[in-house]
């Protein structure tokens, strides 16, 4: 399988070396016009949007035998590989909103100061433990993604109605934060996540997957997304806004 390695600064997304997968940046500074991030309001006391970070744009840095059945080119954006490797409008806009989720996650996960159940703000109000404001976060851009039908994850296991089309639609299962009771220790953790079709998410396999993606919070943020029928894997490098 083709892998690859992507470079961040922090703001926005862009992509690395690849050893056999592309890497492009993914830091989307603009969405589907049907998936509003402002509209990502927090019910804890963050009081805040939860889309915090900068805007940030993804953009390939280098590729190495890359397939040429994604045609992924030194400079793309995540969007602009997405349109050349799907003609699913719906899987492309629920991809783009999973990464502005995991952009403003990786914002929080580097800012907030977390014990092992709760978080404190700046002003030390106690918050919402991150994981769980990464699991808000998540089923959140999924329903307003306005494609995903069912959505379930390791902290709500039940299956959620997001809102979503059976026909064109898809369902998601996610790990919300993976390693959140190391978020403290400043060690690497991340959120990983499937994406399939339709509205089922019992009774199939990773292979009837359409996509499968993990956001990497570490010194460097990356999305790290995998396509069917598509060769390799592609990196997305969180940078900053304008690098």
């Amino acid at each position: 399988m083709e892998t690859g390695v992507a470079c961040c600064a922090r703001g926005t997304f862009l992509p690395s070396i690849s050893s056999q997968h592309s890497m492009s940046l993914f830091s989307p500074s603009s969405i589907s016009p049907s998936f509003n991030s402002k509209v990502l309001k927090s019910s804890s006391l963050f009081g805040e949007s939860l889309r915090v970070a900068p805007k940030s744009s993804l953009k390939v840095v280098k590729s190495k035998n890359s397939t040429s059945v994604t045609k992924c080119e030194i400079g793309d954006s995540l969007e602009e590989f997405l349109n050349k490797a799907t003609t699913d409008k719906g899987l492309r806009t629920l991809l783009m909103s999973m990464g502005e989720a995991l952009r403003t996650i990786a914002f929080k996960v580097r800012t907030a100061s977390c014990g092992g159940t709760a978080c404190v703000n700046s002003f030390g109000d106690e918050q919402l433990a991150v994981d769980m404001l990464a699991d808000k976060l998540l089923f959140e851009a999924l329903q307003y993604s306005h494609f995903c039908k069912y959505a379930c994850s390791e902290e709500v296991p039940e299956l959620q109605d997001m809102g979503g089309p059976i026909e064109g639609g898809f369902s998601v299962a996610f790990d919300p934060l993976d390693g959140s009771s190391i978020v403290d220790t400043n060690f690497t953790v991340g959120t990983i996540f499937g994406v399939w079709p339709g509205d089922k998410l019992t009774g199939v396999t990773g292979r009837d997957q359409v996509a499968a993606a993990m956001g990497i919070y570490g010194p460097r943020t990356t999305y790290v997304l995998a396509l069917k029928d598509i060769p390799g894997t592609h990196e997305f490098l969180l940078l900053d806004e304008g690098n």
